[in-house]
């Protein structure tokens, strides 16, 4: 496949434009970003508008408007995770092997110039008797604020696509996440002396093996598309200096959960599991409110969406998978608001975030086609 091909220039420009998230010590926002993407709409003649989600970051909505009667949803994110560790150029998108280097190719970049230049495609050959919105939004890698300010716009669709990398298959259910941290306090004393203090580090150890027990019984449980629910310590700190005692000792814990788990419960379970264990009950824990929630998702694969983008995917000679993943998305949101919403894009997953990340420009291209070919398709 040619690297001249227009969708593959797009995704360069795409990803020469740095759009870490803020939450990354060199995230520097979606604002020169959402200015291309904007610039680039509008050059094709398509309408834009812009949604202030938070300072100086903004979704950009790409759309034509057809029929009020059928309205289509694509969505995808703009920033991209740390670039930092990368053994490539991360701004400076190099083609190899038919395959585009570089930070976001793969998540999510990739989705965002097959559906951007889909719908300059669309609008070229006159209107589609549909109306189909682009939604670029901004911090899904971090607090999913875009996708909850682009729903609290009142925005509403038939269904929605997600873009987001999925091998070209369509993802019909995803887990959910709670994350929150958990606290022992112990009490400080010099380090010659520790008899006269109380070891929060330690007492965190016992906290551990509690964890990975209650992890273990998690993974006794299995969804036919997700797999298990799992429990991941992602993140440990404590004490104050080489010679004290440590009088805290803090772990952040990442809780995956099934598609129609409900992940506040799933915390609050948690918190009895280890409020319930004998040997930390001398302990002083606390186990603080989640500092992120997001549900996980199911859609039925008799669906109208399932249904007209399997149709799509077919008529460009595409043989997708119906199949669920273990990552989170905006798709749960979309859902949870009423519109019913999937997962399909160029890359694989195993790619997202990587030191070398890339994508097969093939890919990129047969989305680009099918999402062009639902703009065209009669109702199922």
């Amino acid at each position: 496949m040619s690297a001249l091909e227009p969708v593959a220039r797009l995704l360069q420009d795409l990803i020469a434009i740095p759009s870490v998230n803020p939450c990354f010590s060199d995230g520097k926002g979606e604002k020169e970003i959402a200015d291309f993407v904007a610039e680039y709409a509008r050059k094709a003649g398509l309408e834009v508008h812009r949604q202030p989600v938070l300072e100086g970051r903004e979704n950009v909505l790409v759309g034509i408007i057809g029929s009020k009667d059928r309205t289509i949803l694509l969505e995808t994110h703009m920033d991209t995770v740390t670039a930092e560790g990368m053994t490539i150029e991360p701004f400076n998108p190099q083609i190899k092997d038919g395959k585009i280097f570089g930070r976001g190719a793969c998540d999510a970049k990739a989705s965002l110039a097959a559906m951007l230049q889909a719908l300059v495609e669309i609008a070229r050959r006159g209107s589609p008797g549909k109306t189909i919105w682009l939604a670029a939004v901004v911090d899904e890698e971090n607090g999913f604020n875009g996708v909850q300010q682009l729903l609290s716009s009142g925005l509403k669709a038939d269904y929605a696509i997600v873009g987001e990398p999925t091998s070209l298959n369509i993802v019909i259910a995803h887990k959910g996440t709670v994350r929150g941290t958990i606290t022992t306090r112990g009490v400080s004393a010099h380090s010659s002396q520790p008899e006269k203090g109380s070891n929060a580090i330690m007492h965190m150890a016992r906290v551990l093996t509690a964890l990975e027990r209650y992890d273990a019984e998690l993974r006794m449980r299995l969804h036919p598309l997700v797999g298990s629910p799992t429990l991941t310590v992602t993140m440990i700190q404590g004490g104050r200096g080489a010679n004290l005692v440590p009088d805290f000792c803090q772990v952040k814990v990442d809780r995956r959960t099934l598609p129609n788990e409900d992940p506040l419960a799933a915390w609050d379970d948690l918190k009895r599991f280890l409020q319930s264990q004998p040997e930390l009950l001398d302990l002083t824990l606390e186990v603080e409110e989640p500092e992120l929630v997001n549900w996980g998702m199911e859609l039925s694969e008799d669906s109208l969406a399932v249904r007209q983008v399997l149709a799509a995917c077919q008529q460009v000679g595409l043989q997708p998978q119906i199949v669920g993943v273990r990552y989170t998305s905006d798709a749960s949101f979309l859902m949870r608001n009423g519109i019913p919403a999937l997962l399909f894009g160029p890359g694989n997953i195993e790619q997202a975030h990587t030191a070398e990340e890339w994508v097969e420009i093939e890919q990129v291209v047969i989305a680009q086609k099918v999402f062009e070919t639902l703009a065209s398709l009669l109702p199922l």
